[in-house]
């Protein structure tokens, strides 16, 4: 039986524990407002540099990495494969060499012409005889970003109101909801997106 440690913030948690922080050290840090230096990259690249720059790690390495040598981390030779849509403002990093480890960013358009970026981190560690018994850590973050102020703010409102119904989430490459397995039903479902949140 899977056990999953909820953190309801942005956690990083890369291989190389020097570089790792932990959740005790995201947790004090994770809600404070994060600057969105100007540039002329797609929105993904520019949200998703930006949260880096307050959690570094192996994630936000590789990124950067995969920016210089994109090849490299998309047909499997790299520790990690990484899957950028900045179309879609989606963006997946999954190391190769571990049960589950992956980071998954995205962003959806906000009415008030703000966006939001969500950020999970899902990590699956061997804890017994096979994959039944992996032990897990999630993590889920939301921020508004407010393109004429620089900033992302954060929504621990959102946070709070999808962990309140599951565990675990995927953020969409398409489409605008995230979906989940529920373990007591047996069965896929879905938190829809309002048009301003969920």
């Amino acid at each position: 039986m899977k056990k999953f440690l909820l953190i309801a913030a942005a956690a990083l948690i890369g291989f190389n524990a020097a570089n790792a922080q932990s959740p005790e050290d995201v947790s004090k840090t994770w809600e404070k407002t994060i600057t969105v230096p100007e540039s002329q990259a797609t929105i993904i690249e520019k949200l998703f540099t930006a949260w880096g720059k307050q959690f570094p790690g192996d994630y936000v390495d590789a990124f950067a990495d995969f920016k210089k040598k994109p090849t490299w981390y998309t047909n499997g030779e790299g520790p990690y494969i990484i899957d950028f849509a900045p179309k879609n403002g989606y963006l997946n990093i999954t190391a190769t060499v571990q049960l589950e480890l992956a980071l998954t960013a995205v962003y959806w358009n906000l009415p008030n012409g703000n966006k939001l970026f969500g950020l999970t981190i899902n990590e699956c560690h061997e804890g017994g005889e096979g994959p039944d018994d992996a032990e897990c850590e999630f993590a889920l973050a939301f921020y508004e970003y407010n393109a004429s102020k620089g900033t992302m703010t954060p929504r621990p409102d959102l946070v709070k109101k999808v962990l309140g119904q599951t565990d675990y989430v995927n953020l969409p490459k398409e489409g605008r909801d995230l979906e989940y397995y529920d373990r007591k039903s047996e069965s896929h479902k879905t938190i829809k997106w309002t048009g301003n949140g969920f």
